[in-house]
C-alpha cells in the first residue's frame, strides 16, 4: 500500500512539475507537440520526482526546506540526467543554477508546490492573489519568446496547453490533501528511481566523458547532506492541511492570466523586453541565497 502511495505521489509531483517547468517555462506549445510527447514528459519528470521523494523520505525533511531541496533534486535530475544543460561551459557556473535551482526549485517548487500546499494557512483570498501574481509573472516571461520563436500561438491551443494541463496541478494538490503525509514504502522501493538515474548518468558519462559531469554528484552530495542535517526521521513528513477542492481550483487563475495577457502583450510589441535576463538574474540570486541559508542552517546544527 505504501509503495502505491509513493508511486501515486511521484506521478502527481511529476505532472505538477511538468506544468511549472515545461508548460509555464515554454509559455506555449511547440508546433509538433503531441499528447503522447506530453505524457512521456510527465513520466520523465515523475521519475525525477521519485528520486527527490526518496531523498525527502530518507532524510525526513519537511516544510519549505523539503520543498526547495526536493525540487532542486528534480531540477538536477532533469538538467543533469534527462538533458545535459548544466554541463554547458559558458557562461561559467551559470547553468549550474539556471535552471535547476532558479526555475525548478524556486519558481516551480517554491510557488506551484510550496505556496499551493500553504493554501490552508494563507486562505482563499490570499491564494487568489498569489495565483494572479504567478500569472502576471508568466505573462511577463512569455514576452521573451517573441525574440526566439516564430510559432507564437494564442486562443484555444494556448488555453489547452496552459489551463487544460493546469488541471493536473489542481489534481496533484487534491491527491496530496487526501494522503496527508509522505508515504513510507520499503527501502528497496526508495532505491528504484535513484538507481535508474544513477545507471543512466553512468552510461551517459561513458558515452560522453565530459569532465563537467563530475559536478552533478558533487551538487547532489551537498543537497543530500543539507537534507539529512535538517531532517527529522522520528515521524512522517506532513503534506499540509487539506483545503476544499474549489480552493485548489483557484490555481487556474495563473494560466488564465497568461492566456489572456501574453498574446495582448505580443501584439503590442512588448517582446523587446529583456524578460529572460530580468527573470534569470533575480531568480538566480534568490535561489542561491535560499540554498546558502539552508547550508548555513545545516552547518550550525
Amino acid at each position: 500500500m505504501e509503495a502505491l502511495r509513493y508511486l501515486g505521489l511521484s506521478l502527481c509531483l511529476g505532472g505538477l512539475t511538468v506544468w511549472g517547468s515545461e508548460n509555464l517555462f515554454w509559455s506555449m506549445p511547440s508546433a509538433d507537440l503531441t499528447p503522447l510527447q506530453w505524457v512521456l514528459t510527465v513520466v520523465a519528470y515523475s521519475t525525477a520526482s521519485a528520486v527527490a521523494l526518496s531523498a525527502v523520505i530518507w532524510a525526513g525533511v519537511g516544510g519549505w526546506p523539503g520543498v526547495f531541496l526536493g525540487a532542486a533534486l528534480v531540477g538536477y535530475m532533469s538538467e543533469g540526467v534527462i538533458v545535459g544543460t548544466i554541463y554547458q561551459p559558458s557562461p561559467p557556473l551559470f547553468y549550474l543554477v539556471w535552471t535547476p535551482l532558479a526555475w525548478h526549485a524556486l519558481i516551480t517548487g517554491g510557488v506551484a508546490l510550496g505556496l499551493g500546499r500553504a493554501g490552508a494557512r494563507l486562505g482563499p483570498w490570499r491564494m487568489a492573489l498569489v495565483w494572479g501574481a504567478y500569472g502576471l509573472f508568466g505573462a511577463f516571461w512569455a514576452q521573451y519568446w517573441v525574440s526566439e520563436r516564430s510559432d507564437l500561438v494564442g486562443g484555444l491551443r494556448l488555453a489547452v496547453y496552459l489551463v487544460g494541463c493546469g488541471l493536473v496541478v489542481v489534481l496533484a494538490h487534491v491527491v496530496m490533501d487526501r494522503m496527508g503525509s509522505l508515504p513510507r514504502p520499503s527501502r528497496w522501493v526508495l532505491w528504484i528511481a535513484p538507481g535508474i538515474a544513477a545507471a543512466v548518468w553512468v552510461l551517459q558519462s561513458v558515452a560522453d566523458p565530459n569532465p563537467m559531469r563530475v559536478v552533478l554528484p558533487l551538487i547532489l552530495a551537498l543537497i543530500l547532506w543539507v537534507m539529512w542535517r535538517l531532517g527529522d526521521r522520528s515521524r512522517p513528513v506532513s503534506l499540509g492541511v487539506p483545503v476544499p477542492v474549489w480552493q485548489h481550483g483557484l490555481f487556474l487563475i495563473a494560466p488564465a492570466v497568461v492566456v489572456l495577457l501574453a498574446p495582448l502583450a505580443w501584439a503590442q510589441g512588448w517582446g523587446t523586453l529583456e524578460a529572460n535576463w530580468i527573470v534569470a538574474v533575480l531568480s538566480v540570486l534568490g535561489s542561491v541565497f535560499w540554498l546558502g541559508r539552508l547550508v548555513w542552517r545545516a552547518a550550525r546544527r
